[in-house]
């Protein structure tokens, strides 16, 4: 159950469960508005032993996080799933009968010694085949293949870009030191990719996927770092006295916003992204930390105690207008502007744990998404909106997680024994 919070502290319950699979005289009756689909099993031609079970796992898995597609079981109504062939028309065509909306079957094979995944999408209505990709790599790569079929696939159905080819950007004590490291949005393949051997803090995507930002101790001060992360290339974008911390790109990647102490408490500034035009854009007594800039780039979201305690406040880019946002509770934080623009994301002390919660810009709808014995830090959204990356203690350490934008469905994406937090998802 979760609980619903808004301004007139009216109280709601739910239960993210409240669909299931119904198998009734033959019919299908998929969960509200996603589309039923069957993923038939993979044909391995290619012989490489276990690679068939990864396919098939990750294929199922990205479906399921896209909250489109509905996994519908046929083989409960008779349908054999396990072939080693490219399926009938007449079997698609069967399970359309049934309300099956699409179909999914995949190939692997050798082309060489390169491994060949072809995907294939039927209709279920037509039982046409109505895509079919090719994608060559080597084996590490499969999962990577996977992945962008499964995006096509998406793209296909919705008309946006899926996240299945994504990436979280994380720091991690795993060897020793908090390091930057990346990984893909299902939590494999994780790679470092900083070594100074110094606290980091905060990574933060530009838009384009290129670059990341964050705060590094490498000079025994918090400054703020960029990672080209098609070359390498690293420098010190800025590195005044005192903090230099919580940097976040404007949508258009022409600016980055941040925290600096320079004049004696911390403030809210930005700088163009050659690091030129450096502009204050707080003037306030009180702490502004973590800013979080709105799609259109027009607003800035940011965490502030000028009332008292830590609330979240809402300011035009340029530093005016702004006015409180959160007014329930006496402490919330880490803010982090949805990709649609509906919702900020942000962590409040709730019963003296950190919970995740979600507000609407205007200050309606406060709505708590995690609830338990740990606390919960860190919220960032993925880019299509449909789920949001966390930290969590609810396994003794910090461990990355992510759930569904409503609160449900969370998933443990790193069990690796360090404590790995401060999560940011890639574009």
């Amino acid at each position: 159950m979760k609980l619903l919070f808004s301004i007139l502290a009216a109280v709601f319950f739910f239960s993210a469960s409240a669909y299931a699979q119904d198998v009734n005289l033959g019919v299908i009756r998929a969960e509200a508005q996603k589309i039923p689909v069957t993923v038939f099993d993979i044909s391995d031609e290619a012989g490489m032993k276990g690679l068939k079970d990864i396919a098939r796992d990750v294929l199922n898995a990205d479906l399921r996080r896209t909250q489109l597609f509905y996994l519908v079981d046929v083989e409960k109504l008779g349908i054999d799933i396990k072939v080693n062939s490219e399926p009938s028309k007449e079997v698609i065509k069967k399970m359309g009968s049934f309300g099956v909306s699409a179909a999914v079957w995949a190939r692997l094979s050798l082309k060489g010694k390169e491994l060949v995944l072809e995907g294939n999408l039927y209709d279920g209505v037509s039982g046409d085949n109505v895509m079919n990709k090719r994608y060559f790599g080597s084996e590490q790569l499969l999962r990577n293949m996977v992945h962008r079929f499964v995006d096509e696939i998406m793209l296909r159905y919705s008309g946006a870009k899926g996240i299945a080819g994504t990436r979280i950007a994380f720091v991690s004590d795993r060897s020793g030191d908090k390091e930057i490291y990346l990984m893909d949005y299902d939590g494999s393949n994780p790679k470092k990719i900083t070594a100074d051997r110094a606290i980091k803090l905060s990574p933060a995507w530009s838009p384009d996927g290129r670059w990341l930002a964050y705060t590094s101790y490498k000079d025994d001060n918090p400054d703020i770092y960029v990672l080209d992360l098609e070359t390498s290339n690293r420098w010190k974008m800025l590195g005044f006295e005192g903090l230099n911390i919580s940097p976040a790109w404007s949508p258009n990647g022409e600016h980055l916003a941040f925290t600096l102490s320079r004049d004696g408490n911390s403030e809210i500034y930005i700088v163009r992204r050659d690091g030129s035009d450096l502009r204050r854009l707080t003037y306030d007594p009180a702490t502004d930390v973590s800013p979080s800039w709105s799609p259109n780039g027009r607003e800035i979201v940011f965490n502030s105690d000028r009332g008292g305690t830590p609330q979240l406040y809402i300011m035009n880019a340029d530093g005016t207008n702004a006015r409180r946002l959160t007014f329930w509770g006496d402490y919330n934080t880490s803010p982090a502007w949805s990709p649609k623009g509906d919702k900020v994301a942000f962590v409040s002390r709730i019963d003296n744990r950190f919970r995740i919660c979600t507000i609407n810009p205007d200050g309606s709808f406060f709505m708590q998404l995690t609830d338990g014995k740990a606390s919960d830090e860190n919220p960032k959204w993925s880019p299509d909106g449909r789920h949001i990356v966390f930290s969590s203690n609810r396994n003794t350490r910090k461990d990355i997680y992510i759930m569904n934008a409503d609160g449900s469905d969370a998933e443990r994406l790193t069990s690796d024994g360090s404590n790995n937090a401060s999560p940011s998802w890639s574009p």
